[in-house]
């Protein structure tokens, strides 16, 4: 339908107010919030989790509702985000207060008791090196001072639901939450959006999109626009490229691996509760929050042809970085210069530079896909705090249990425990480094 024919010419696909087909989910998140219980809101980019969360009202729920983003944040330090999360306890912008105490957000909680405090973009949280330690204060706000008087939503991307403390025995971001999880829409959904269009084939927009919300209204808006449906799947797949990759991570290697072997007609369900198919069980209800799997009747299938056929299309075993830089926190600054100095020659990952497309990510499964598949080498940069940080392992024993012979290690005070025999590495004198972006260089151009 043109736009000249719309009243008023507003496309009603682009409305902030648009809000279909989630009925169920957010009846579950107020339920669980209305007494008391926390939980965790597990959703790929763009699944449409902000949306939900922000449709949550304090009516529904009887009791005060927080909101905050975590992206607002300042991610400094601890007490920089805690001023974060004070600002909102208090009803301001997250910038209004640059510090605070664990003691003064416990204070403004407490205050506002009972209360839901709904942390969006919370997935971010876990670049910082501090994570753990924020995360322990959580629960304790969670299952030891507020208990019921307090229920937390944590909103992000699956590595939310995959995150262990490694300091405190595994925990979980939130010991008592319960997994929520975004889904992809279902036919009455799309056939709503559809409506708003006009004149659509609803059934090839179903396969078009997958009843992945954003796919589908990103479609309809263009319709709406006056583009054929052919021509606006065009349009839309050139511009989703970016999300795609996101999307790739995000289901993870096991993901992946279900998502190549699903059968064109899909897999019935309770497949997945048999042998052969019982390993990719989680893979498949995390594929299903991303929105690149979704269940057709008693049916597990692939999601939007869109992404399928921008899938099917990639090279797994190509490489993406040609070096990736494997550091602990407390070692950025040299990180950072070695990455500057290679950069612009050589493909090379460094955390920070790729902020923006790590959020909504499952670290735990893609530094992994990283460091041990994506990547012709890694240099190592081992020290004290490097051989005792989590993720800083993860990365390490990614690539040293896969190819060891791409380690290029650094050693600036103490090794990995478990140094693959025979590995030659590169000490921390005076020569050593003024050689080590030449030597890195020659590597690297060979």
């Amino acid at each position: 339908m043109a736009q000249d024919e719309q009243p008023g010419g507003m496309n009603p696909l682009l409305s902030p107010a648009l809000f279909v087909g989630r009925d169920q989910q957010s009846a579950r998140l107020t339920q669980l919030l209305h007494h008391g219980q926390s939980t965790v809101l597990i959703g790929g980019r763009r699944a449409g989790k902000t949306t939900l969360a922000r449709h949550l009202t304090s009516d529904g729920i009887d009791r005060a509702l927080v909101y905050t983003d975590a992206s607002g944040w300042d991610l400094k330090d601890e007490p920089t985000a805690l001023g974060g999360l004070l600002s909102a306890v208090k009803g301001q912008p997250e910038t209004a207060w640059d510090q605070a105490t664990r003691s003064d957000v416990t204070t403004a909680l407490a205050a506002v008791k009972p209360v839901a405090l709904a942390i969006d973009e919370a997935d971010r949280i876990l670049l910082a090196p501090w994570a753990g330690s924020f995360f322990s204060f959580l629960r304790w706000l969670d299952d030891t001072y507020l208990r019921t008087d307090l229920a937390i939503v944590l909103i992000g991307g699956p590595v939310l639901m995959l995150f262990k403390d490694p300091d405190d025995r595994g925990s979980p971001p939130l010991n008592t939450a319960e997994p929520t999880f975004m889904d992809s829409l279902d036919q009455a959904a799309v056939e709503q959006l559809a409506n708003l269009a006009g004149q659509v084939d609803q059934d090839e927009v179903m396969l078009l999109g997958g009843g992945q919300a954003w796919l589908t209204i990103r479609l309809l808006a263009e319709v709406w626009n006056g583009t054929s449906l052919d021509d606006a799947a065009d349009t839309v797949f050139d511009g989703s490229i970016a999300t795609f990759r996101i999307w790739e991570r995000q289901l993870g290697s096991d993901g992946r691996e279900l998502f190549r072997k699903i059968p064109p007609d899909g897999l019935l369900r309770r497949a997945l509760r048999q042998a052969g198919w019982s390993r990719h069980r989680e893979a498949a209800r995390l594929g299903r929050s991303v929105g690149a799997l979704r269940l057709q009747g008693d049916r597990l299938c692939r999601g939007p042809q869109l992404f399928t056929d921008w899938f099917t299309s990639q090279s797994p075993a190509e490489f993406i970085w040609d070096i990736a830089i494997s550091y602990a926190s407390e070692d950025l600054s040299m990180a950072r210069e070695i990455s500057q100095q290679l950069h612009g020659e050589f493909k090379v990952f460094f955390a920070p530079a790729e902020d923006a497309p790590l959020w909504g990510t499952d670290l735990s499964r893609v530094l992994p896909n990283t460091y041990g598949v994506q990547s012709r080498y890694v240099l190592v940069l081992s020290t004290p705090h490097y051989v005792t940080k989590y993720w800083t392992r993860m990365e390490y024993d990614a690539v040293a249990a896969r190819s060891p012979d791409r380690i290029l290690l650094l050693d600036l005070g103490e090794l990995p425990p478990n140094l693959p025999q025979g590995l030659v590495y590169r000490g921390s004198s005076k020569a050593e480094l003024i050689g080590l972006v030449g030597a890195l260089r020659t590597k690297l151009g060979a």
